[in-house]
């Protein structure tokens, strides 16, 4: 599948790496310098390509965006033309600097958001596992998968998505419409406090046992 990545940060280079690895098609955009996200794409490795973040939206059947907050919706608003009819990995969380809390949540969330911001894309919110377990050997936690709750309002696009976070190696849940997003996030938001306010570390994950 041809993924094209929005953020060349730690998320999507960890995303993109273990993607390219099963075989995936990859164009990683958006850093600070062009320099910046050559070094992203050696990072991914694979064949992934360099490219501005038009290219990156131009290739990708699914477009993961893994942005900070801060600049994601004037982002997506530029870019909602061209989002139009694409599946969109929303990677994001409205978390405030310190950690501490979201600056948004329970009557929204960053996915219903976005998807305003950008209302012809697919948007299916998927909160990654955490950068340190992308990016290491096995992302396994005492035996299971870390677990990655997907909510949208398309069913196939949430399948497609899911058989994304299925390759990386974490447990895809459907966990149906874009608002359930607005509980999503929180989970993820408790799980990093917990990793790093409250000293825990990033070797914990929510999962769904069933």
């Amino acid at each position: 599948m041809r993924i094209g990545i929005i953020g060349a940060g730690n998320i999507g280079t960890g995303l993109g790496k273990r993607l390219s690895a099963k075989g995936h098609d990859v164009i990683v955009s958006y850093a600070r310098t062009p320099e910046k996200v050559a070094e992203a794409a050696a990072i991914i490795g694979g064949g992934a390509k360099p490219g501005a973040v038009e290219d990156a939206v131009a290739h990708g059947e699914v477009v993961i965006l893994a942005t900070p907050w801060a600049v994601t919706l004037d982002l997506v608003s530029s870019l909602a033309g061209a989002l139009d009819g694409k599946t969109v990995w929303d990677c994001t969380n409205p978390f405030a600097p310190d950690m501490s809390e979201l600056l948004i949540g329970t009557t929204t969330s960053a996915g219903e958001e976005i998807a305003m911001a950008a209302p012809g894309a697919r948007i299916i919110k998927a909160v990654p596992p955490f950068a340190q377990s992308l990016h290491a050997p096995s992302m396994e936690i005492s035996g299971h998968r870390p677990g990655v709750f997907i909510c949208g309002e398309d069913p196939t696009a949430r399948a497609v998505v899911g058989q994304l976070v299925g390759d990386v190696g974490a447990d895809p849940v459907d966990a149906g419409p874009l608002k359930l997003a607005r509980f999503t996030e929180p989970l993820g938001m408790l799980v990093t406090n917990l990793a790093y306010v409250q000293g825990m570390g990033p070797g914990i994950s929510a999962i769904l046992v069933r």
